[in-house]
């Protein structure tokens, strides 16, 4: 009965990671990773962390019943301690679960500072593995024991390799399947005090140039918005996240940023409002239109799915009878999802409602600053 239970669960987790949307965040695997270790083997935390192998730096993304602000602490300091004792093995050992008992004296370790920082969270027993994917480290995953139990043995050392390789492969496959689905998504950095681009991927720098002289787009305030850009006949969803190692792991076109080394071709073109205060962001301008319709998600404004749905329909010039075609509902259906769109977002016409969703970049963009 044990033995049909463990396969059931590795069956469950298996569908479900690589059962998600075509759009599921890289990252949204973790969850149920960890999960399903759980049933498998007890243990007391577990986290994944973001490196980079040129110069050591750390991010934890992803952290399973820890604090995350003590994780952080906790992770800074084991940077500055010892950046190598853990993350070269781990290298070193690709695709391997790896206790930290085969290779660290942990009585020795106790006295140590690192061993200090380490008692912060209450264990010793580690298990770590840094899997990798066509020939590149996708990051290290770990789970820990308080020292007072036993070190984790082999069939939960098999278990944990099994569980993150195939967590590794779906995240992998949720980040290629994005950027197959959305090749054209163009991306940049934008340091806000200093008002420059730093970098483009070469999509953003087409969308750019393309823009008559003298306009400019607005960025949304919070990442939990998206406005929209209108340009030579195309439609963008515009969107901004703090720069970081996982917003930039979430976006795939940020893999093909370049330094931005034409500052007149950014000249003026991004609006920011004046409450902005972030340092540098991530802004993605994904293309509204694909082949089977609006793609981009509209957010932000409170509303509903079909109502989003209907409002980037009339971004992109639909009318009444193309928007019922394309929502599969009757014209009159759709003039009261019109009319709804303009309630929620408190306009009256069509260019009331552009200039709502660009942020003001079409109307009143003087009262917002521009980045040079």
């Amino acid at each position: 009965m044990a033995t049909s239970n463990a396969q059931r669960h590795l069956r469950n987790f298996v569908d479900e990671v690589y059962g998600e949307s075509a759009g599921a965040d890289p990252l949204g695997v973790l969850q149920p990773l960890f999960a399903a270790l759980t049933r498998q083997f007890s243990f007391a935390s577990g986290l994944f962390i973001r490196f980079d192998p040129n110069d050591w730096t750390i991010s934890v993304p992803y952290t399973h019943n820890i604090d995350e602000v003590l994780m952080q602490a906790y992770a800074e300091r084991y940077y500055l301690l010892d950046p190598y004792r853990v993350h070269l093995v781990n290298l070193k050992r690709p695709n391997e679960a790896v206790r930290m008992s085969e290779f660290v004296d942990v009585g020795q370790l106790s006295q140590s500072e690192f061993g200090d920082a380490m008692r912060q969270l209450d264990y010793y027993h580690a298990m770590a593995m840094v899997p990798f994917v066509r020939g590149v480290p996708l990051g290290g995953v770990a789970v820990h024991r308080p020292r007072r139990r036993r070190d984790f043995d082999e069939k939960e050392r098999a278990l944990f390799r099994w569980y993150v390789s195939h967590a590794a492969r779906a995240m992998d496959y949720r980040h290629l399947l994005a950027r197959v689905q959305h090749p054209d998504a163009a991306t940049m950095v934008v340091d806000l005090p200093a008002r420059c681009i730093l970098a483009l991927t070469d999509e953003a720098r087409a969308v750019l140039a393309a823009m008559p002289e003298g306009t400019g787009f607005a960025l949304p305030p919070v990442p939990d918005r998206t406005f929209v850009l209108i340009s030579n006949g195309h439609a963008y969803g515009v969107r901004s996240v703090d720069l970081s190692p996982k917003s930039l792991w979430s976006v795939p076109a940020s893999a093909q940023l370049n330094f931005n080394t034409a500052p007149e071709l950014s000249e003026n073109r991004v609006l920011v409002a004046p409450d902005d205060r972030r340092q540098r962001v991530l802004v993605v301008l994904e293309p509204i239109e694909g082949a089977d319709g609006p793609r981009t998600q509209l957010s932000g404004f409170g509303l509903t799915p079909r109502q989003a749905q209907v409002a980037l329909l009339l971004v992109l010039g639909k009318g009444l009878k193309e928007i019922a075609r394309t929502c599969g509902i009757s014209v009159n259906t759709a003039k009261e999802y019109v009319a709804d769109v303009y309630e929620r977002l408190d306009v009256h016409t069509r260019t009331a409602f552009l200039a709502k969703l660009t942020g003001g970049a079409a109307v009143g963009a003087r009262r917002s600053r521009t980045l040079a």
